[in-house]
């Protein structure tokens, strides 16, 4: 029902008084016949123009009723919800409207549980997805009490699982209950922590990659390296190791004048030498067994292989192309051919194992036997001491102070006869004989040994030798050289065989080759030694020589 009648103002004329009036009257006897609009009721409001206030109803299918409260106030339509004065706290709401079965109710913001934040300890459990969003700003959950846990919790199937675990007495650390799966780079600002024997891998190999509970990470993949790009584990850059490797195959460093270093400092390196070898640096040295035993380069021109003891070379054949310089002793457990010749330092020796020095041979050349030599098992007469047998037959007594004219004496019937020199007890007795040394006597000294009988006593005697060399065309007087005296002593038994000790060196007077020798022999009875009260017999001497050729040639 529409409202007719308008405002009336003293301005008005009387008869729009009496229209307006008229208007009112039906009006009003409209609203008195039981307050029931059709559809609409409009306002006209303070001015009558074409604008007006409809209360409009849509068509009921039931009685309805809106009360208007008895308070005095401003409706709100969804025309002016946004006319009253704003405020971002929930604290200033008194009462929240709410429709209680069709109801309406108030409710304190406490009671509804919207007063400030909401602790979280509050919030139900819901039946529907959740989504926590925000145009601007962070997000953040905040777990305030000291070393609480941030947990994840979810439904695997039936099965209720923990997640994900944000462990706050560690740093925030993350713990996973299952494999992570990244479609991006996954960034740590501190370590990444894997269950024990849990892997890393690809979606393709899941465990590419396992981390032992000792730290021992191993990779699955088999692959051959063929390559450095193509192996089952590859490193763009460097390689760093602070313990030992162990390779199980072959090692390869793919690069020419590569390079392995030994040492802190690196001092020493093995350097490959594109198609020739390896190079070890500077003066360094391969050791072997200790730091005696080495190889190694002292200079760019010298290669030094070095031993306490012994160095072994076992082959079928060892070719030296090179003089052959040997500071010690070389022994040969084999024959040793040479196509040239054999040179030993001066003075050098050429022995075996039991008689090093066998053979010396002087910076002259002159060999020199330790040994009696031999050819074909039979000895040779080498150089060296001999011995020349003068009997007393081959003496003559002095013309003055002479010993005795030579005697033979029997023994026994047809048993040795002695044939001797008596030299008498009172008084120096000599006697003479002369020797042609061979052209190999080196005309030196001589020494010699007294072959004698004496008396049945204990006695002793003194024998004496004295020489002179008399040249070709030379004349034969002439002194004698000095004599020498070699001591004995009797046996008891007039009849036994003495014999003395080698004198010590006879200088023979004008010694030298092609000579003719005199020798002077007598009894010395004024030595001390010389106490036998009676006459020596002389048998004969043995004079010692020495030889300085093989032959007279």
């Amino acid at each position: 029902m529409a409202i007719s009648a308008s405002a009336i103002t003293p301005q008005n004329s009387l008869e729009e008084f009496r229209i307006q009036f008229n208007n009112l009257v039906e009006d009003v006897e409209g609203v008195s016949g039981g307050n029931t609009f059709t559809q609409t009721i409009v306002f006209e409001g303070a001015t009558a123009d074409a604008y007006e206030t409809t209360v409009l109803a849509t068509d009921p299918t039931a009685d309805r009723t809106i009360t208007l409260p008895n308070a005095t106030g401003t409706v709100i339509t969804t025309g002016n919800s946004d006319t009253p004065t704003t405020t971002t706290s929930s604290g200033d709401a008194d009462f929240v409207l709410v429709d209680d079965g069709g109801t309406l109710k108030k409710i304190t913001p406490t009671n509804l549980g919207i007063t400030g934040a909401t602790a979280a300890d509050d919030i139900g459990a819901g039946d529907a997805a959740v989504n926590f969003t925000t145009t601007t700003g962070n997000i953040t959950i905040d777990a305030q009490a000291g070393d609480a846990d941030i947990i994840f919790k979810g439904t695997d199937d039936t099965s209720d699982i923990t997640a994900l675990t944000l462990d706050m007495s560690e740093a925030g650390k993350a713990i996973f209950n299952g494999a992570i799966t990244s479609g991006a780079v996954i960034t740590s600002g501190a370590g990444l922590l894997i269950a024990d024997a849990g892997t890393i891998g690809s979606a393709s190999d899941t465990d590419a990659m396992a981390i032992s509970s000792g730290g021992v990470v191993s990779f699955s993949a088999t692959t051959e390296a063929s390559a450095t790009g193509t192996a089952a584990v590859t490193v763009a850059g460097g390689l760093g190791v602070a313990k030992d490797i162990w390779v199980g195959d072959d090692l390869t460093l793919d690069s020419d004048a590569a390079v392995i270093s030994f040492g802190d400092d690196q001092d020493v390196t093995l350097t490959h030498v594109a198609d020739t070898g390896i190079l070890l640096n500077s003066t360094m040295v391969i050791q072997f067994n200790d730091a005696s035993q080495n190889i190694g380069a002292p200079t760019n021109a010298i290669l030094d292989i070095n031993a306490t003891d012994e160095i072994e070379l076992n082959a079928t054949l060892a070719d030296v192309n090179a003089n052959l310089d040997v500071s010690g002793t070389y022994t040969g457990g084999g024959l040793m051919t040479t196509g040239g010749n054999i040179v030993i330092p001066d003075a050098g020796n050429i022995g075996s194992a039991s008689d090093t020095d066998a053979i010396a041979i002087s910076s002259g050349g002159v060999v020199n036997f330790t040994q009696a030599p031999t050819v074909a098992s039979a000895a040779i007469k080498t150089a060296g001491l001999e011995t020349i047998w003068v009997p007393a037959s081959a003496m003559y007594p002095c013309t003055s102070n002479g010993c005795s004219a030579l005697t033979q004496v029997e023994t026994t019937a047809n048993q040795p006869e002695m044939k001797v020199l008596d030299f008498d007890k009172d008084s120096d007795e000599f006697a003479q004989f002369t020797v042609a040394f061979p052209k190999s006597w080196n005309a030196g000294t001589v020494t010699f040994r007294a072959f004698w009988f004496g008396l049945a006593s204990t006695d002793g005697v003194a024998w004496a030798l004295q020489g002179r060399g008399v040249a070709d065309n030379a004349e034969s007087v002439g002194a004698f050289g000095t004599a020498v005296v070699v001591q004995d002593d009797s046996q008891s038994d007039a009849t036994e065989v003495l014999i003395s000790a080698t004198s010590s060196a006879v200088t023979i007077a004008n010694a030298a080759d092609d000579t003719l020798t005199f020798f002077q022999i007598y009894r010395d009875v004024s030595d001390a030694n010389d106490d036998m009260a009676g006459d020596a017999r002389l048998a004969g001497i043995q004079i010692f020589y020495t030889t300085s050729a093989a032959t007279d040639a």
